[in-house]
This record gives C-alpha cells, structure tokens and sequence, in this order.
C-alpha cells in the first residue's frame, strides 16, 4: 500500500487542494509560513489524529479555513487520503463493513468536521468509525506515528524517552501494537466474564438454599392436601345433618308467623278505619285554617293602608310649607341679577372700540413680516442648495479618484477568484449527487424501521401495562391468602372449644336419659338393667327457648320420668330396680294416660283475660303424639305469667289460694300454687335437663355458623391458590415475551437511531452544499457582470473629472454673494417682530377683559332663565301637594270602616277553627293507641322473623355450602331425608322398634371428633405454603438453567485465558525476532551513515518502585558511538549526531518492515554538507521500499528528490501548491 493522493478543502491555510504523491522521493519546499508543515497536519489529521496540541492548535475547530479579507470562511474541513495498491491481507481489517468495499486496490479515507464539532469518517464514501480506520493502518503499518511522521523535535523526544517507551517503537516495528490491542480487549472481557461468573454463583448459592427449603415445604403441602379432602368427606356428612335440623325447625316457626300476621291484620285494618274519619276532620281544619288566615291578610292590610295615608298626609304639609320659603327667595334674586346686567353693557361697547383700533395696525406689521420671510427663506434655500453643490462637487472628485484606483485593483482580482470558484463548483456538483442518493436510501430504511419500532412499542406497552396489572392481582391475592390463612386459624380454635363444651353437655344430657356417657345404651345403665323402658320422657320433648325453665319447675320430677309401654312394664321395672338396690326411678305408662276434662274450670275463662299470662305451658312443649295425653295431665292447669308480682296479683285478685286456681310459673322458674305454696330462689345456670338441650343447640348453632364461615373461608382460599398460580404461570410467559418484545425493539431503535441520526446530517451537509453552490454560482456571475462595469466606470470617471472642477469653481462665488444679502435681510425682520410683539400683547389684554364681561353678562341670563323656570315649577307642585292630601284623607275614612268589619268576621271563624282542632286531637289519640297495640304485635312477629330468618339464613348456607363448595345435588339430598337413615360406618343398626317410633341415632358427635382430629392435624402443620410444590419445580428448573450458564462462563474464561497466554507467546516471539533483526540492521545503517563507529541496542530490566507490581517486559537501551569517540550518554551527541542516530534506527527498522510512507519533517536541519550528502544517499536506497515526503530548505536535498512540490500563498492567508517534475511547472487544485 501506497500514498497515492491528498484532497484537502478547507484545512487551515488552504482553502482547496489536490496533491498527487508520486513513487519516491518528494520534496515539499517554501518559504517559512506558506503553510509547508499544514499538509503533515491536513495527513495526520484525516488519518484519525485526536489531539489539536499535535496539529498545533488549541481545539479541533481551529483547523477550519477561517477566510481571508477577500475570501469568505467555510463552514467544514474536508480532507481525503487515497492509498493505492491495498492488499487482501490489509482489507481484512475492514470486515466490519461488509463486502461494500469489494476488491478495490484504492482505499480512500475521509474525515469531515463541522465548525459546531460534528465529525464524520468514511472509506470509499461509506461511513465507518475512527476503529475501522485504525485497524486498516495497523494492519499495513501505516498507524505507527513513531514511523510515519518524523519531525525535528521527534528526534530528541527518541532519545531521551525511557526504555520502556523506546521497547514500544520496536513493536511497531513488529506489528505488536494490534496484539496488544487484542490483548487488552480479551483482558477487559475477561474481567467482565469473571464478574458475570461471581454473580451467577452467588444466585446459584441462594437459588439451591431456597431449594432444599422449598423441597420440604413441597411435602408438607402435599400432606396437608391430604387431610383437606378427608376433612371435606366429614365436613359433607355434617352438613347433610344439619340439613335435616334446620328444615324441622323451619315448620314450627312458619306456623307461628301465620298466627302473628293474622293479628296484625287486625290491627292494621281497625288503624286505616280510624284515619278515615281522622282524614274528614283534617279536611274541615285545613278549610278553616285557610279562611282564618285570609281574614287576618285583609285585616293587615286595611291596618298598613290607613298607616300609609296619615304619613303620607303629614309630608304633604312639609312641602307645602317648603315651596312658599323657596317662592320669596327666587323673587328676590331675580330683581338683583337684572340690576347688574344693565351695568355691564357699557362696559362691554368701550372695549370694542379700542380693540378695532390695535388690530388695524397688527395687520399693517404682520403683512411686512410676511413678505420678509418668504424673502429670507428664499435666500436661505439659494445658499443651502449653493453648498450642497460645492460640497458634493467636492467630494465627488475625491470618490472619483478613489473609484478609478478601486476598479483598477479589483479587475485584477477578480479574474483571479473566477478561475477558483469554477474548480470549487465541479467538486460540489459531485458531491452533491452522491450525498443526494445516499439520503434518500436512508430515508426509506429510516421509513420502514420507525414502522416496526410504532409496532414494537405498542406491543411492548401493552405488555407492561398487564403485566403491572398481573402483579397487582397478584399481590392482592397473596395478601388476602395471608389475611384467610389467619382467619381460619382463629376459627378452627374457636370452633374446638365449642366442640369440647358441646360434648361435655351432651356426655351429662346422655347420662340423664339413660344413656352411657358415649351416647349408646350401656349395660350398666337403666337401659340397659330395665328392658321395658322404651325411652325417657324428656327425651323428644322439645320446649321453647324462653320458658324452659318454667317448664322444669312444673314437672318437677317427672321430667326424669321413664315412658314404659303399659303399667305392668312399669311394675316389672319397679322391680328390677328394687331387686338389684339400683335407687328410686318414675315411670309413665303409654296407655294409662286419660284425657283432662272436657269441661274446663270456671277461673280459665278470667285467666286468658289477663295481659301478665302469655299462655298455657301445654302451649309451650312439644312431645310426641304417644306422651301427648300424658303431657297435657301433667301440665294441664299450669300456665305461664311474665312475672312473679304479676302472678301474686292474679292469684289474690281472683281469690286462687284456695285449691281451686291455677299454677303459674315465671320464666325464670318461679311458681305460685293455687294451695298457696311459693317457689322460687336462684337456679344454676344449666341445671335442667332441657336447660342443657338448649344450651347444646344453641352451641351447635353457633359451632355450624362458624363452621359454614370456616368452610367458606377454605373454598375463597382453595380459588385463591387457583387464582394465584394462574396468574404466575401467565405472569412468568408475560416476562418472557417482554424480554423477546424488548430486545427486538432495542434492536430496531438502534437500526432506527443510527438512520434517524445520520439523516439530519445529510439532510444538512446537502442544503449545506445547495446554498454553498448557489452562492458560489452567485458570486462567479457577480464577478462577471461587476468586471465589465468595472471597465465602463473607470472611462466615465476620467472624462467627468475636468467637467466638475470647474463647476466647483462657479458654485464658489455664487455662494459668497447670496450671504451677504442674507444678512441685510436679516436686520430688517428683526426691528419690526419687536413692533409687532408690543401690539399683540396690548390685543391679548383687551380681548381678554372683554370675554370676561361677555361671559358674566351670558351667565347672568341663564341664571334669571333658571329663576322663571324655577318660581313656575314652585306653583305646579304647591297645587299637586293640596290635591293629593285631600285624597289621602278620603282613603283613611274608608280603611276604617273596612276593618270593623273584617275584625267582626275574623271572631266568628277562630271560634269554629279551635272546635275542629280538639276533635283532631281525639282522633291522635285513639290511632296512638292502635299503633301501640300494633307495634307489640310487629315486635313479636319480628322476633319471629328473626329466628326464622337466622334458620333459613342457616339452612340456605348449609345448603349453598353442599351445592356450590360441593357440588351436591338439593334433590339428592331431599330423597335420602325420606328414605331410611344409614348409620356410620362401622356403627350397629338400629332395632326395628327404634325405627317405628322414629328414633334415630346421632352420628354427627363420632363425625365431628373425627374431623377435629383431622383439623387438629391440619392446625398443628401451621401456615403451609400450598404453592411451595410449583415453585419447587420452577426453582429447579431455574437451578438448572444457572448450573449451565456457570459451566458456559467457567469455559469462556478459559478460554480467553487461552487466547491471552496465545497472544503473550506471540508478541514475545515476534519482539525478540524484530529485535535481534533490527539490532543487527541499525549498526550496520548506523555505521554507514557514520562512515564507521558502532551502535546496539540493549534490553535493560524496569526500575520498580516501591508499591508497584514488577514489570516483565524489558525496556530498550541505545548505545551510540561515532567514529573516534567513546560517549556514555546519548545527550553528549551533537545535534546532528543525534539526528543521523535517529534516522539510522528508522532506516534499521524500514529494512525489517518497511512503512507505506514516511513523512520527514526539516530532519535536515542540523546536518552538515557531508552528512546530508550521506542522507541523501541512503534515502535513494531506501526509496525502493516505502515512499518518503520530506520538508526541507535544503537544496542538497531538493536534489536527491524525485518530485517537488512548492509552497507559496499568491492571495494573503492563502496556500497553493506548485508541482515540479521534469521542469514542468502545473497548477494543482
């Protein structure tokens, strides 16, 4: 590869330029300033060079062509370097561009910069990146300055630099510079892997922690999974039995809400007839309610008219009053205003006599003024006009003067600028096109890419917007998990502790009807001793919540009666119990019974008449239709009273304490006895047997209603779990497809951007060049145009000259003459303003005085105009205010007659509005009545709604529990309540016996104990985390995936330790070689270009200092030693012995690996005839093998050089080019 060209526009000194390099020597010359070393610049700086302080300026934009006084400053700095002869090898380097460049031999490298400090790079036209550039130098060696470019201070810089800067140009020398480049890359990937690497090990640790927790929460889930399907088999079974409860409980409530309804109708019906007549009566009211207010109206408004007329009256009288004071007044001052006005006439006459005679002579004067005025302004408008034109002849003959020099030099340099602009406008023309077409294909890619970005961005929103949502469902779901999680805790230990009190009282009730502690008839009981007895007495009896007190009092004993079939069961019974001293028993026989009176005592009918009795006991207990009889005997003349005083009253009102009354009995277990006996105290809280059965029921309502709760809360979980892991198997996809969305829009943005920012550009470089062109274009057709009327000009200056000296010469005299008659003129004008002065103020003084006495005398008539006005407009208001009073007194008369009548009326009206108003109030009254009487009914009947409410609420959740937690069929459920009962698993059958009288055993206990095993199980395993067996598999699988990517970046950092030991081994290798081959090239160049002496190189060891790492590269050292001397440093050495050093070890190392070019910037300087004549030599030579521009004054050496190119500036702060070869002189552009 070759130097072949350098285009330069508008790089420092040189607005445009073209320099083709050819083979060989080339020899830049010219004097100091031309700008010699800004084509160095203008190369290094195209080629990459980053730092203004080597291009010799302060910032990059100073290398900008900044204009001239006749050239204007460009807005870029362009320059392009074309190589030639570019190898294969060497365009590897530049396969990130693709096969754009194909198999071209010319690469051409181009750098732009804006004056706002954009830059661009390209090659072949192609934008590119500064790396790309650098690359393809490195790989043919041109990218080592140290080798390229050898100016006059580079010399003492090699010298004196360390052994470690010195080893760095034997590897470029080498080549090492791009594996060192590799190196470095692999090292910072290196570090990024082994980052990665500490990252992922430590997610891997945390990942297999959270695994082996996660792997025992998946058993426990598992398990608990379990115990919930057999908890829901039981949970079935007792909802199926409380079914059955609460439908029975159902049928006797409803008929107490028939007997409810029947007598609110009642109420309700004797309520609307009464507020029937109330509504007559309130009719009447409001009618005369209405004529009683309207009465008062017209009273009130008879009383506020007669108020009216007497203030209205006693106004009147002021004004009238008021009007003669103000009628004597206006007569007296109209006699004085005329009086006055006749005064003032003869003053007014002698005024205007006086004031004709001064204005007769202010017209004589101001005609005088006038026509010195116009003469004055005449002679002054003469002379202005006199010295305008001496003035402009004047200077006319100095610009003419000066217009004839300006066209002279101006013709010349236009000539000059037409030939630079033409070459200027055949550059942008090309230019233009290119960058034309390459926006344009810009412009669709950028077209189609915001396309797809539109796409991607809507859909990668869209994604984030669910996802967002999904995560808040998500969290709402975990947090109401957590808040049912703790819910069902504290219900299931509720819920325990109701179950242990339910079977303690029910264990007590047991043994009370003669069962075993468990519920099942014992041997050991009297079940089991007495086999007549077929069941207790209370045991199906079923009593009402609020009396069951009472009803104990009143059976007493025999409510722990045994029913036995017939009276000789009862005997045989007796019997048993004597005959094996089991105690004392009761016993009630199913045929013995006989039906109470049919003819009820007289005291039942007074009885129901009392308010304090709810009703008889019988009314209270339900029994079966076997112990129905017996039942009524034994209730028959008990009946229930609220309290114990209340009781007392009846008894001793009706006179029942003498056996002939009957028995009353409080809820609260009170009793009053017709024999006159008393019972009464403080009773245990659940002493009784039916007592025990209600506390039982109402327990077991309780225990269900938190049970129903509890069921419903672990379904809402179990949808909850269904829910949540729903939602994270789609949240998981959703991450997974916005990861996919996003890379493939950060990859579209990035397309986009790089289209996006490259377009403005363009867009701007071509309005840029459009503007640049048409300006160009403009100025070479001013040029033009300006050239030939420069030449017309300067032939119509030189004849106008003479013609307009001599008519400065006449406008001269002219002057002086009309300045002398201007001051004559002026004398006169200002005698006779003085005159006129005086006259005018006498004028103003008396006009004055005479419009004052004018507007006294027009003053004085309006007033006596205003006093007519005035004095008749007093007679029409004195006669309007008589006529007006007389009327208001009219009125008054006739107000107060109106209002004796209307009082009258107004009496008879208010009597008849206070009798309808007592008999509204009767009517409250009786509906008050009926409304309490009917609110005690609704108080009633909503107790009774209550409780059938709270059990159809009951059996509506029992029943939503089996359908919708279930799934059980309602149908199914009413056929197994018909069909025969099916006993627990593993429990007896019930005995035929049993079945007819419809006693059923109760397994829901045994179902109940055995679910709260299972609960207990399920309490005990505490909060479990159901989802653990799903997130174990995810986990896993996780685990998994970071295993693999541990194994993938343990072997990637093998293998760049690999490349990094490959590279290590290479450059050591490569070094030693070049360094052994240049240590024998540069003794044998440095004693040739020394006629004799020697010279090495010597690899030292790097001084380490304390706290640093040791170093294993070796630095280089050079010894120099010239004929017949023995120096110990380097700097002993002359400036040219320095110099020819230098060069000896550039040339030793172009004779290894030769540089395409090397640019020797005044090297020459310091040598001396003989040495530059040696130089001269082995540059011939060395020419074979690279290309060498060299700036010099040295005319030896313009000698040895095989072209010439010279630097001159024609134009101020211009550089051109002049190009010798063969002693041809050409222009180049």
């Amino acid at each position: 590869m070759h130097l072949q060209t350098v285009i330069v526009d508008g790089f420092k000194s040189f607005a445009e330029a073209k320099i083709d390099f050819p083979q060989g020597v080339t020899a830049i010359v010219g004097p100091n300033g031309t700008g010699k070393s800004n084509i160095v610049d203008a190369l290094l700086w195209s080629l990459g060079e980053q730092s203004p302080k080597s291009l010799r300026t302060e910032r990059m934009e100073d290398v900008i062509f900044n204009g001239t006084e006749v050239r204007k400053p460009m807005n870029m700095v362009e320059v392009s370097t074309v190589f030639g002869g570019v190898t294969e090898q060497e365009l590897e380097a530049l396969s990130a561009l693709g096969d754009a460049l194909g198999q071209s031999t010319e690469i051409m490298i181009t750098r732009r910069l804006y004056r706002d400090g954009e830059s661009e790079y390209s090659i072949n036209k192609i934008p590119c990146r500064l790396k790309d550039i650098r690359s393809l130098l490195w790989a043919s060696r041109a990218g080592s300055k140290g080798h390229t470019v050898i100016e006059q201070g580079n010399i003492d810089q090699l010298l004196s630099a360390s052994p470690l800067e010195r080893r760095e140009f034997i590897e470029e020398t080498a080549g090492i510079i791009r594996y060192k480049k590799q190196k470095a890359e692999a090292l910072r990937k290196l570090d990024s892997t082994e980052q990665n690497l500490f990252r992922v090990r430590d997610i891997l640790t945390e990942v297999q922690r959270q695994l082996r927790s996660l792997e025992r929460q998946a058993r426990q889930a598992q398990h608990y999974q379990d115990l919930q399907q057999e908890a829901k088999a039981l949970e079935i079974q007792l909802l199926k039995w409380e079914c059955r409860q609460l439908r029975t409980q159902q049928d006797l409530i409803e008929r107490e809400l028939q007997e409810s309804e029947d007598r609110e109708l009642a109420h309700v019906t004797e309520e609307q007839r009464v507020m029937a007549e109330q509504e007559n009566v309130t009719l009447s009211l409001s009618k005369t309610g209405e004529s009683v207010s309207e009465s008062r109206e017209q009273l009130r408004e008879v009383e506020q008219a007669m108020a009216h007329a007497l203030t209205t009256m006693e106004v009147l009288r002021n004004q009238l009053e008021h009007y003669e004071e103000q009628h004597e007044h206006a007569l007296k001052e109209r006699s004085r205003v005329r009086e006055a006005s006749d005064q003032s006439h003869g003053l007014t006459e002698a005024k205007k006599a006086r004031l004709s005679q001064i204005q007769s002579e202010i017209e004589t004067l101001e005609a005088s003024v006038v026509d010195g005025k116009e003469r004055y302004e005449t002679l002054i408008e003469q002379r202005s006009v006199s010295a305008q034109g001496r003035d402009r002849l004047r200077q006319l003959l100095v610009d003419l003067a000066v217009q004839k020099t300006n066209i002279q030099n101006r013709t010349k340099s236009m000539e000059e600028q037409q030939g630079g602009l033409l070459r200027r406008l055949e550059r942008l023309l090309a230019e233009l096109t290119e960058t034309e077409t390459q926006q344009t294909r810009l412009s669709a890619e950028n077209q189609e890419f915001r396309q797809q970005r539109e796409v991607l961005s809507d859909a990668y929103e869209q994604l984030q917007t669910k996802q967002k949502e999904m995560e808040l469902d998500l969290q709402t779901l975990v947090g109401e998990q957590e808040e049912l999680d703790s819910r069902l805790q504290t219900r299931r230990t509720v819920i325990a502790g109701l179950e242990s009190e339910i079977r303690a009282l029910r264990a007590v009730v047991q043994e009370e009807l003669g069962y075993g502690p468990t519920g099942e008839i014992d041997e050991s009981s009297i079940r089991g001793v007495c086999h007549e007895v077929v069941e207790a007495f209370a045991e199906r009896m079923v009593v009402q919540e609020h009396v069951e007190k009472a009803i104990e009092v009143a059976l007493g004993d025999r409510l722990k009666a045994w029913v036995v079939g017939s009276p000789d069961d009862a005997l045989q019974a007796i019997r048993t119990l004597k005959g094996q001293s089991l105690g004392r028993g009761s016993f009630v026989s199913l045929t013995s019974g006989t039906v109470a009176s049919t003819h009820p005592p007289m005291w039942r009918q007074a009885l129901h008449e009392e308010t304090a009795i709810k009703g008889a006991a019988i009314e209270f207990v339900q029994v079966p239709d076997a112990l129905q009889s017996v039942t009524s005997i034994f209730l028959e003349n008990v009946y229930i009273v609220e309290t114990l005083e209340a009781g007392l009253h009846i008894m001793e009102t009706h006179e029942w304490f003498h056996g002939r009354g009957p028995i009353l009995v409080t809820p609260d277990g009170e009793m009053i006895q017709s024999s006159g006996v008393m019972t009464g105290g403080m009773l245990g809280e659940f002493d009784g047997v039916l007592r025990r059965r209600g506390e039982i029921s109402r327990l077991e309502a309780q225990s269900e209603e938190l049970e129903g709760a509890l069921r419903e809360d672990e379904r809402r979980r179990n949808v909850i779990v269904t829910e949540r892991d729903a939602i994270q198997s789609q949240l998981h996809e959703l991450r997974q497809s916005i990861r996919e969305t996003e890379v493939r829009l950060l990859s579209v943005r990035q397309e986009e951007s790089v289209r996006t920012n490259a377009l403005p550009e363009l867009t701007r470089r071509v309005e840029l060049i459009r503007a640049e062109r048409s300006s160009e274009e403009g100025e070479v057709g001013r040029l033009r145009r300006e050239s030939a009327l420069l030449q017309e000009q300067l032939r119509e200056v030189e004849g106008t000259l003479g013609q307009r000296e001599q008519e400065l010469q006449e406008a001269s005299q002219g002057l002086i003459d009309l300045e002398a008659e201007v001051d004559e003129l002026q004398k006169y004008m200002t005698e006779t303003r003085m005159s006129l002065s005086t006259l005018l103020a006498q004028r103003s003084h008396e006009q004055s005085d005479l419009a004052r006495l004018r507007d006294e005398e027009q003053a004085r008539a309006v007033r006596l105009q205003e006093l007519d006005q005035h004095l008749e407009q007093l007679f029409l208001q004195t006669r309007q205010s008589r006529d007006e009073r007389l009327r208001q007194e009219e009125m008054f008369e006739k107000a107060d007659e109106k209002k004796t009548g209307i009082e009258a009326s107004l009496t008879t009206l208010q009597e008849h509005y206070d009798h309808v108003v007592e008999q509204s109030r009767m009517f409250d009254r009786h509906i008050s009545d009926i409304r309490k009487q009917l609110s005690e009914t609704l108080k009633v009947r909503s107790g009774i709604e209550v409780r059938m409410a709270e059990v159809r609420t009951k059996l509506t959740t029992v029943q939503e529990t089996l359908t919708a937690t279930y799934e059980l069929s309602l149908d199914a459920l009413d056929e197994e309540e018909g069909g025969e009962r099916q006993p627990e698993p593993g429990a007896q059958p019930a005995s035929s016996e049993q079945d007819e009288e419809g006693i059923l055993d109760d397994p829901s206990e045994q179902w109940k104990e055995q679910l709260q095993l299972v609960r207990g199980k399920l309490a005990r395993m505490g909060p479990i985390n159901l989802a653990a067996i799903d997130e174990h598999q995810e986990l896993q699988e996780r685990c998994q995936f970071l295993t693999a990517q541990e194994a993938d970046l343990t072997a990637s950092i093998q293998s760049l330790q690999e490349i990094i030991q490959r590279l290590n081994q290479t450059t050591s290798k490569l070094f030693t070689e070049t360094f052994q081959s240049i240590q024998i090239k540069f003794n044998e160049v440095f004693s040739a270009l020394f006629a004799g002496g020697r010279a090495e190189l010597i690899l030292v060891e790097p001084e380490v200092e304390e706290g640093e790492t040791a170093r294993t590269d070796a630095g280089v050292d050079i010894v120099a030693q010239p004929p017949g001397k023995r120096l110990k440093n380097l700097s002993m050495l002359s400036g040219g012995e320095k110099t020819m050093t230098v060069l000896a070890l550039l040339f030793a190392s172009f004779l290894i690996k030769p540089s395409p070019f090397c640019i020797l910037d005044e090297v020459d300087a310091p040598l001396d005839e003989a040495n530059v004549g040696r130089f001269g030599q082995f540059l011939t030579q060395m020419a074979e093998r690279s290309q060498f521009i060299i700036i010099t004054h040295n005319k030896r050496t313009m000698e040895i050089a095989d072209s010439l190119f010279g630097v001159t500036m024609e134009q101020p702060g211009v550089s051109k080019l002049v190009s010798v070869r063969l002693n041809e002189l050409q222009k180049v552009s």
